[in-house]
């Protein structure tokens, strides 16, 4: 996730009625549409990782720049990722597991880090003529908090009961008119002390409560390290992770997928020292939001788009993978990639492990 990215995402976070999130559907799409995804900028300012919606729309947006690496680079980067033996670590754990989700609901994203926060996502697929749903939702949003979220404005609770929790309640956000019904999300306490919530961009239905009852039933709360497509000998010393995901299928449907990591200098906290990250997507892969594969969308009436400032990337091809490391130099401070030799410098310690899931690694980072 880039700089610019990041701060984007801060913004939206921090203000309720700001512009919506680049979204998968079709922009023209009413207010209706837009007021079930303002419940993730809600949440955000909180502690959370409810930005996961956001960052999954846009996180491909970083993957379009190129910059050719340097000739004679290191054999590790282009040799065959089948056979290597790593050591490292794990950047992106998955808070839970979803048991049970509704007909044509997969799990396609996972975000973990100190900037956002820890979640997993399941979603639907979409019409692919026409970007329109073809279930009647979206996603629901999986968040983890190590203690209880407090209400944001317009909220308040409804008992529930969600099997091993002796604290669970729906939340209800009311809605702006008649026309715009309340959104409920379920909040529960597992047995180990910390918090989930569950929220989903549906469409209006009797059964919700008790879809999202049977989706939090069915929730295993155990933290499992997710493997990803890439592997990097030899991060710079002091810096801390902000941000990382994985969107796998990136479209439920039609496959693909993009991971991304987002790191800052110095141990202050998120939103502070200078930022670089890594994008990875598999080569040539299409960007599914038609806000992006149509320009003119932004100009017809519906929710207002914002887009990143583009970054300036230093990518690579190697091994049917698109690399990516952005480092703008137009951040203040002194660059964190420095040690390393820059940007090309941490390119060149990327090993990619192609698009055969079995060949990705949990041993990410050394």
């Amino acid at each position: 996730m880039t700089h610019d990215l990041k701060t984007s995402l801060d913004d939206l976070a921090e203000a309720e009625y700001a512009g919506a999130p680049l979204s998968t559907v079709d922009i023209g799409r009413a207010r209706a549409e837009g007021r079930r995804r303002m419940l993730t900028a809600r949440l955000a300012p909180i502690g959370g990782g409810v930005a996961v919606v956001a960052a999954c729309a846009l996180v491909v947006n970083g993957l379009g720049g190129t910059s050719p690496a340097k000739p004679g680079s290191s054999p590790q980067q282009t040799s065959a990722a089948a056979g290597h033996t790593f050591t490292g670590t794990d950047p992106l754990t998955a808070p839970a597991k979803f048991g049970w989700l509704p007909d044509g609901f997969q799990t396609s994203a996972r975000m973990a880090g100190a900037d956002y926060g820890y979640s997993v996502t399941a979603s639907a697929k979409l019409h692919a003529a026409t970007g329109i749903l073809a279930a009647d939702a979206y996603n629901v949003v999986l968040l983890k908090w190590a203690a209880e979220p407090p209400l944001a404005a317009g909220q308040s609770k409804a008992p529930a009961s969600v099997t091993g929790s002796s604290n669970a309640y729906y939340l209800v956000t009311a809605g702006d008119t008649p026309s715009i019904p309340s959104e409920v999300g379920l909040t529960w306490q597992t047995a180990s002390g910390s918090w989930f919530s569950l929220t989903g961009n549906l469409q209006p239905r009797s059964d919700l409560k008790a879809q999202l009852l049977k989706i939090a039933d069915s929730v295993r709360a155990e933290d499992t390290a997710v493997a990803m497509p890439i592997h990097i000998e030899g991060m710079p010393a002091d810096v801390t992770l902000g941000e990382t995901n994985l969107n796998d299928p990136l479209t439920v449907g039609s496959g693909g997928f993009t991971a991304g990591m987002s790191y800052h200098s110095g141990n202050a906290g998120p939103g502070t020292g200078r930022y670089f990250s890594i994008t990875v997507a598999p080569t040539g892969q299409k960007d599914p939001d038609p806000v992006h594969a149509d320009p003119n969308l932004a100009a017809k009436p519906g929710i207002p788009v914002q887009k990143a400032v583009p970054t300036p990337n230093t990518c690579k091809d190697s091994e049917g993978l698109h690399i990516c490391v952005q480092d703008d130099p137009a951040q203040s401070g002194p660059d964190p990639l420095a040690s390393v030799g820059g940007a090309q410098g941490l390119l060149d310690r990327i090993t990619s492990l192609g698009t055969n899931r079995a060949n990705w690694t949990t041993r990410v980072v050394n």
